[in-house]
C-alpha cells in the first residue's frame, strides 16, 4: 500500500502533487472520526443512539443548500480562499465536540460540520479545475481519489487501535481530525492563488437552479451513483436477512472495495477526460451495475457455495460500477461547468452524491429487504433508467455552454454538434 501511494503521489504533477498531499491528510482525518464517531458519541458524549443517527441526517441534509451556497460562494470569493478558510473554521467546529454532551448542544454542531465539509467540495473541486490542466483534471482526480480512499482506510485502522485502549482515548477522535483539518488548510495556502470569477449572467444567484438540462444529468447520475449505497447498505443486508452466509463476510465487502478503488481508479478514468468519453464511461457503469444486480436477483435460487460466489461476483461488479460511474462524473463535472460559475455549477453536480448519500440508502434496503429477487430486478431498473437517460441529458446541457468552451462533437447530428472540452 505504501508503495501504492508513493507511485500515485509521483503520477501527480506540481500543484496538483500538492493537492493530493492535502486530500490524502484531510482524508486520514476523515477515516479517524467517521470510523469511531458512533462509540465516541456514544461512549463519551453520553448520546442515544437514536439521536446520534438523526443528527447525522440532518447533517446530510445540510448538504442540499451548502453545496450549492458554497458553490456560489466559490466564484464569487476564489476556491484557494473559500477552502482554506473552510477548513480552519472545520478544524475549530471538532473542537467544540469534548464539550458536548446533550442532543441541544450535539445538533447544532453536527449540523454545522456537515456543511462545512459539504461546502469543501465545490471549493475543492474548482481549485482542481484551476490549478490542472485542461486535459490532466480527470486523471488527477482520479488519482486524489485513490489517496483519499487510502487515508480514510488508514484512518479507520487507527480508529480501531484507538478504541481498543478504552473510553480515556476516545477522545482523541475529534481531536485527530481537527488537527488533520489545520494540516490540509495549511497546504492549501501553499498553492497557488486564484482569483474569484465575475458571473456572467450579471450576478444573478444560483443560475444552476435554471439551467434544467444540467439539472437533468444530476438526476440521471443520482440514479448510476446508488452503488455506493448497494455496497453499504444492500449486500449487506441481503447477506443478513436473506441467505446463510456468516456475517463475519459484511466487513470484507468494504475491505474489498477500498483496495480495489485504491488500486485502479487511475486507469478506471482513461477515456472519460471529455464529455463524449465521459457518458460512454457512465453508460458502462450503468450496464455493469444491471449485471450485478440480476446477478443478486438469481442468488435466491442457489445453494450457501452458490450464493457466496454471486454475492462476490456482485461486490467486484459494483466496485467497477464505481470506478466507472465516478470517473465519469469527474469528466461530466468539469466539462459541463461554466468557467465564469465553476464553482456553483461543482457544487450542484456534487448533489447527485448527497441525493444517493441521503435517499439511496433507504431506497435500496425498502427495495431488498422482503422482496429478495424482485426488489433487485427493480433496482436494476432504476440503474438501466439512469444509463439511457445519461446519454440525452448531457447533449441537451452541453448546448448551453459558452461558446468558447464549444468544440466539435462525435455525434453528426446538427443539432448536437457543439460539444466541451473536459
Amino acid at each position: 500500500m505504501k508503495t501504492l501511494i508513493q507511485r500515485t503521489f509521483s503520477s501527480l504533477r506540481g500543484p496538483a502533487r500538492t493537492l493530493g498531499a492535502l486530500h490524502f491528510v484531510d482524508s486520514l482525518g476523515n477515516g479517524l472520526f467517521m470510523a469511531g464517531s458512533a462509540v465516541y458519541f456514544v461512549t463519551v458524549a453520553g448520546l442515544p443512539a437514536t439521536v446520534v443517527g438523526l443528527g447525522l441526517s440532518l447533517a446530510g441534509l445540510s448538504g442540499f443548500v451548502a453545496s450549492l451556497v458554497f458553490g456560489r460562494l466559490t466564484d464569487r470569493t476564489g476556491a484557494r480562499r473559500l477552502l482554506s478558510v473552510l477548513l480552519f473554521v472545520l478544524a475549530g467546529a471538532y473542537a467544540l465536540y469534548p464539550a458536548v454532551h446533550s442532543p441541544a448542544a450535539y445538533f447544532p454542531v453536527v449540523i454545522l460540520i456537515g456543511a462545512l465539509e459539504y461546502g469543501c467540495g465545490p471549493a475543492f473541486g474548482a481549485l482542481i479545475a484551476e490549478l490542472v490542466p485542461d486535459g490532466e483534471r480527470v486523471t488527477a482526480r482520479a488519482a486524489l481519489r485513490s489517496l483519499f480512499n487510502a487515508g480514510f482506510s488508514a484512518g479507520a485502522l487507527a480508529a480501531a487501535a484507538l478504541i481498543s485502549l478504552g473510553k480515556d482515548t476516545l477522545g482523541l477522535l475529534p481531536l485527530g481530525d481537527g488537527l488533520t483539518f489545520l494540516a490540509a488548510a495549511a497546504l492549501v495556502l501553499k498553492l497557488p492563488a486564484t482569483d474569484a470569477r465575475a458571473a456572467a449572467d450579471g450576478g444573478k444567484p444560483f443560475r444552476v437552479l435554471r439551467d434544467l438540462p444540467f439539472l437533468g444529468v444530476i438526476g440521471a447520475s443520482s440514479m448510476l451513483a446508488l452503488h455506493s449505497a448497494v455496497l453499504l447498505a444492500g449486500i449487506p443486508l441481503w447477506i443478513v436477512r436473506n441467505t446463510h452466509l456468516p456475517h463475519g463476510v459484511v466487513p470484507l465487502i468494504l475491505a474489498v472495495n477500498t483496495v480495489l478503488v485504491v488500486l485502479f481508479q487511475v486507469a478506471a478514468a482513461r477515456g472519460a477526460e471529455n464529455l463524449d468519453g465521459a457518458v460512454g464511461t457512465a453508460r458502462k457503469a450503468g450496464l455493469v451495475s444491471v449485471l450485478a444486480c440480476a446477478a443478486l436477483a438469481a442468488g435466491q435460487f442457489t445453494g450457501s457455495w452458490g450464493t457466496g460466489a454471486i454475492a462476490l461476483v456482485a461486490v467486484l461488479l459494483f466496485t467497477l460500477a464505481e470506478l466507472w460511474q465516478s470517473a465519469s462524473g469527474f469528466g461530466l463535472g468539469f466539462g459541463l461547468a461554466p468557467e465564469q460559475a465553476r464553482g456553483e455549477y461543482l457544487g450542484a453536480f456534487h448533489l447527485h452524491v448527497v441525493i444517493q448519500a441521503t435517499l439511496g440508502p433507504a431506497l435500496v434496503s425498502l427495495l431488498v429487504v422482503g422482496h429478495n429477487s424482485l426488489g433487485w430486478l427493480a433496482l436494476a431498473a432504476v440503474f438501466l433508467t439512469g444509463t439511457a437517460a445519461i446519454g440525452p441529458a448531457v447533449t441537451r446541457a452541453r448546448r448551453n455552454l459558452p461558446a468558447e468552451q464549444q468544440e466539435p462533437t462525435a455525434d453528426p447530428e446538427p443539432t448536437a454538434r457543439p460539444q466541451t472540452a473536459a
